[in-house]
C-alpha cells in the first residue's frame, strides 16, 4: 500500500514537473516570436526611413519636382495682389464692381452668395459695348460671364472680355468668373477672382 502510494506521488511529481517543464518551453517559444516580431518591426521601420532619406530621387519624384517648379514659375508671373477689374462701355463710362469669391496668392474667400445689394446701378446707353481688363499682362485663360435679368439667367459668350449690352431698357445685373490656369495642365488653377456688377440700360 505504502509503495503503491509512493508509486503514485512518484507519478504525480513527474507528471508535474514534466507539465512546468511544457510551460516553460511554450514561455521560451512566445519570448522568441516576441523578439522575432520586434526585429522585423525595427527592420521595416528602418527600411521605411532610409527609403524616404534616399538621395537620389526615383525618376517619378522627378517629374513632380520638375511639374512644381514649372508650375510656381508660371504663379511668379502673376502679380501677389489679387487684380481688380477695371469695367468700361464704349462711350467711357465706368462701372465699379464688388468682389465675389476668389483664390489668389495661396489665399482663398468664398462668398455664399451673388453680391449685388451693393452694386449702384450705373445708366448706359443701350447697346453699347462693355469691356473688362484685369490690369495684368498676362491674359486670363477662362472668361464666364453672366446675365441676371427677370430672375433668369444666361451666359454671355467671350474670349476677351467684351461684350455687348441688350438693346432692352431696364436693370441688368452681371457676374464674371476669370481664371489663370498652368500652361502645363489646364486643370491646375493658378488663380481665379469672381465679381458683379450692375447696369442699368436706357
Amino acid at each position: 500500500m505504502v509503495n503503491t502510494l509512493r508509486t503514485e506521488q512518484h507519478s504525480q511529481h513527474s507528471s508535474l514537473a514534466f507539465r512546468l517543464e511544457d510551460i516553460r518551453e511554450v514561455d521560451k517559444i512566445k519570448l522568441f516570436n516576441m523578439i522575432r516580431t520586434l526585429a522585423t518591426l525595427v527592420f521595416l521601420s528602418t527600411m521605411l526611413i532610409l527609403s524616404g532619406c534616399n538621395p537620389t530621387p526615383s525618376h517619378a519624384t522627378n517629374e513632380i519636382e520638375m511639374g512644381l517648379e514649372q508650375v510656381q514659375e508660371s504663379e511668379s508671373n502673376l502679380p501677389q495682389k489679387l487684380p481688380t477689374p477695371t469695367i468700361q462701355s464704349e462711350s467711357g463710362i465706368s462701372i465699379p464692381a464688388i468682389q465675389g469669391s476668389y483664390c489668389w496668392g495661396g489665399t482663398c474667400a468664398d462668398y455664399a452668395s451673388l453680391n449685388f445689394e451693393d452694386n449702384s446701378p450705373v445708366q448706359v446707353p443701350v447697346g453699347e459695348a462693355i469691356s473688362i481688363d484685369m490690369g495684368i499682362g498676362i491674359p486670363p485663360d477662362e472668361i464666364s460671364i453672366s446675365e441676371y435679368v427677370d430672375k433668369s439667367n444666361q451666359s454671355i459668350t467671350s474670349t476677351d472680355g467684351t461684350f455687348q449690352l441688350p438693346k432692352k431698357p431696364g436693370t441688368h445685373y452681371y457676374s464674371a468668373f476669370v481664371r489663370w490656369s498652368s500652361p502645363q495642365d489646364s486643370q491646375i488653377s493658378l488663380g481665379d477672382t469672381s465679381f458683379t456688377f450692375v447696369v442699368h440700360v436706357r
